[in-house]
Order: structure tokens, then sequence, then C-alpha cells
């Protein structure tokens, strides 16, 4: 059996060979490919679609109730505060929910408690310190300006100056501002205060009990010595 070759070529007797005229058209075959019809769906990085997600399953799209972790207490127990230190409320009711999210046991809540506390306190008490240091420091100073007896004497000094100069509740005033703010321990305010108020703790000329009886008198009138008695003449000359 031999090989038939079929062939789609239209024979050149056929109307579709020859042109209105007669001429007969090119039957060769066209090689020229159809160029590809643009797509609007969007094929680069930028433009592409994102799939479709998956249809969810049943019960796959629900939001699940979020649940306290294993170790933490369906409620916590009154929190132990150290000696000094007092919850604030909103604080600790923050950190309740956080400690239920984080799922800790009320004994690791408590250690969590307790560093926040102290250190707190820490920091509260921190100034306080600073403050009686600074002052020891300066009581320091006023004795390396006054050594010896003299810082004693000054503050001495000083206490008696304003008691003696200003009315009983402006001194007391003066005296409670001076510890308020400090300044009484100030070397430079103590130092100043004493050199301001030294004229009226210094001391005043004595008071005498007034001039002798014989000195009242006129000359006169004194009893005579015995060298006028004896030398008249000679004492008049004097």
């Amino acid at each position: 059996m031999s090989d038939a070759t079929v062939t789609t070529d239209t024979p050149m007797n056929s109307p579709e060979a020859r042109s209105p005229d007669g001429t007969m058209l090119d039957q060769s075959p066209s090689t020229t490919p159809t160029p590809p019809t643009p797509s609007t769906d969007g094929e680069s990085f930028l433009t592409e679609k994102d799939s479709a997600p998956p249809e969810p399953k049943e019960g796959e799209g629900a939001i699940a109730k979020p649940e306290a972790p294993a170790g933490a207490p369906e409620k916590y127990a009154d929190f132990k505060a150290p000696e000094g230190y007092t919850f604030d409320d909103q604080t600790l009711t923050a950190a309740t929910s956080l400690f239920k999210e984080m799922g800790l046991s009320q004994e690791q809540a408590q250690k969590f408690v307790d560093l926040y506390a102290n250190n707190a306190l820490q920091a509260n008490e921190a100034p306080y310190k600073a403050w009686a240091e600074l002052q020891k420091e300066w009581k320091t100073e006023i004795s390396n300006r006054f050594p010896g007896d003299k810082s004693t004497q000054v503050r001495s000094d000083i206490a008696k100056a304003i008691s003696s100069t200003l009315s009983p509740s402006l001194a007391r005033s003066l005296n409670k501002a001076l510890d308020l703010t400090g300044a009484g321990s100030h070397p430079d305010v103590v130092e100043a205060l004493s050199i301001m108020l030294r004229p009226l703790y210094e001391g005043t000329p004595v008071k005498g009990n007034g001039p002798a009886a014989t000195g009242q008198t006129s000359k006169s009138d004194q009893p005579r010595s015995a060298a006028e008695a004896i030398y008249p003449h000679l004492m008049k000359n004097q």
C-alpha cells in the first residue's frame, strides 16, 4: 500500500486560485504568525491580580475567643506590697491584665510586682538621699570655714541676732524657711549672715553706775587734804 499525500492546496482551475481577471494567485502557504492579542488581565508584577483565596472550610473562618494560657489563674489574689509602698489601682489593673496574657502564675506575677515596687521606692527615696548627702557636705564646709568652737559660736550669735531683732513669730518663720530650703546649712548663707549681723551681737560699751559722789561737788566744798593744810601756798599754785 502506497502512502497517500494529502494536500490542502487550492486547485489551479478552481475559482479561488485565480483573480477576477484570470491571473493565477500565489498559492504558497503563509508563514507569518498571527500576533497574540494583548491580555488585559494583568501579567506584570504590578498589574497582576492576586489569586482568589481558597474558600474557608466550615468552622475555619470563625474567630476563636482567646483563652488565658495554662499558667495564669482565673483571678489573681491580692498582691503583697513592700513596706512603705501603696499600689496604684489603675497601674495594678493594667499589670494584672498583662500577667494573665503572659500566662504568669500567682508566684511569678508576685515577683514582677516586687521588682516594680522596690524600684519605685528606690526612685522615690533617691532625691531625699541626695539632699541629705548635700546637707552633710555643706556642714563639713562650714566646719572648715569656722574651725573648732567658732562654728558653734557663729550659730549662737546669729540665733541671738535674729531673736533680738525680729518679732517672735517672724523669727520662727525665718528659721522654718532656713530649714525647709536648706539655706540654714549653706556655707555662704551662714558666712553672709555672720558678717551682716555682727554689729548686733558684738560687745557694747559697759554702762557704769554714774560718776562718783565726790565728782559732783565743787572743789571748794570738798574737805582739805593734809597736804593742803600743811602747805596751802604750794597747793594754790597748782
